[in-house]
């Protein structure tokens, strides 16, 4: 069914950062009009769905641009540790006794969060990624997704899985890229073949970059140059590239990303949990660096929350730079927005726009820690968390409205995901 959204504030994000007021028609999984006062011929008003949007404001979907969805579950299972001790210690053993079905519901998981909280499109690296990939068909909502690859015996079998994913779930929904998980995982071999691979099948990449102290030094140890350099004379950048992180660049890093056009995700809660540092953001973005925002997995943030994130990543610079005026709430909404689709190759995406994907997130604006509402872009951004979130709607179709998630049994997967923590207890 068609929608009509009436008298709502809409905040486009487009080049201007327009702030409309009026109504939003949505045909076929497409804005198809924007005006005030849109009227419905008699059959349109037999088929067309109304929302009165008077106390409403329309922004974009939000675009998580990292995250790793099945690994949902291990929310809480390990905290307060350095990353090398919370990867090798106690992620990656935990890893080790999820089975495809867990994973499956734990991307539930983390799509019904998602949801929740206004995201309509999430970038994910994991395992058994075929199991993620299902979730996101039978719930709507949109995805980046990679088959995390690191070099071992099991090297070609993971690249083998990429090519499946590619072959079978590729769509107007899901794109599929190449995910070296990172510089300190992946042989120099391997990212060189991943490279191939990804201009081979026409497709990007996405890979954890810089993320820490020792991944740099690591890597100078090793190969004499920095994660950055490696992946470019690799040809990781020879194609679309998405970069996670990005702690630790310096200058001449962030002018090879700028020149070769990687976008950066910024991941502020989980690099601060994690104890990893700050990221030179505005560094990046004054250098030319498309930079979108993620949350990284619930396991390191510990939530998939992007209306907070999007706060926190403003904050943190302005702290870090001592400049209040840089990452006003204008760039920080377009980073979660339409920076990441861009991220993804994608240019119909992240603006509300007529002949754009209506993919759109209502948020109520007559909550009090909404009022007043000088600057609803301020609002959205300073103010907002998940429980302003009144619908998300995916291609025009409404995933979530009003407390409700119409695509995923919120019951039945409570139980799943407290059978799956009871097992995990009990064995490791």
């Amino acid at each position: 069914m068609d929608i009509l959204i009436k008298n709502v504030t809409i905040v486009t994000c487009n080049a201007q950062n327009e702030v409309l007021k009026g109504d939003i028609l949505i045909k076929n999984g497409r804005i198809a009009r924007i005006a005030e006062n849109i009227e419905l011929s008699i059959y349109e008003q037999a088929c067309v769905k109304v929302i009165e949007g008077k106390d409403l404001i329309a922004i974009p979907g939000l675009i998580n641009a990292h995250t790793h969805c099945g690994q949902t579950i291990l929310r809480s299972f390990a905290d307060d540790l350095p990353l090398y001790e919370w990867l090798f210690e106690k992620i990656f053993p935990a890893e080790e006794k999820l089975t495809k079905e867990m994973i499956y519901f734990s991307s539930l998981l983390g799509i019904a969060e998602m949801l929740k909280s206004g995201t309509t499109m999430f970038f994910d690296m994991y395992f058994h990624e075929d199991m993620t990939a299902k979730a996101v068909q039978e719930t709507g909502i949109k995805a980046v997704l990679s088959r995390g690859l690191q070099s071992d015996e099991k090297e070609d079998v993971r690249l083998d899985e990429t090519k499946e994913l590619i072959y079978n779930y590729s769509s107007d929904k899901i794109k599929v890229f190449f995910g070296p998980h990172s510089v300190y995982t992946c042989s120099y071999e391997l990212l060189e073949k991943v490279a191939q691979l990804a201009q081979e099948f026409r497709t990007g990449v996405m890979i954890h970059l810089s993320e820490s102290e020792n991944e740099v030094n690591s890597c100078f140890e090793k190969y004499d140059m920095s994660p950055v350099k490696l992946c470019n004379q690799a040809g990781l950048f020879d194609t679309i590239c998405v970069a996670a992180h990005c702690v630790y660049v310096d200058d001449e890093d962030i002018e090879v990303m700028a020149e070769k056009n990687v976008s950066c995700v910024y991941n502020p809660t989980s690099n601060l949990k994690l104890g990893n540092g700050f990221a030179p953001v505005q560094n990046m973005i004054k250098s030319g660096v498309n930079v979108a925002i993620g949350t990284d997995s619930a396991a390191s943030n510990n939530n998939l929350n992007m209306l907070e994130e999007m706060h926190i990543a403003s904050l943190l610079e302005k702290g870090m730079y001592r400049l209040s005026d840089i990452l006003k709430a204008e760039q920080i909404l377009k980073m979660a927005t339409v920076n990441a689709a861009m991220a993804a190759g994608i240019n119909n995406m992240g603006v509300l726009h007529e002949g754009f994907c209506a993919d759109i997130v209502l948020l109520k604006a007559n909550d009090f820690n909404m009022l007043p509402c000088y600057n609803p872009i301020s609002n959205v951004v300073y103010s907002s968390n998940p429980s302003n979130v009144y619908a998300t709607i995916v291609d025009g179709q409404i995933l979530y409205m009003d407390g409700k998630l119409f695509t995923i049994d919120e019951e039945a997967l409570v139980k799943e995901i407290k059978s799956i923590e009871k097992f995990l207890k009990e064995s490791i």
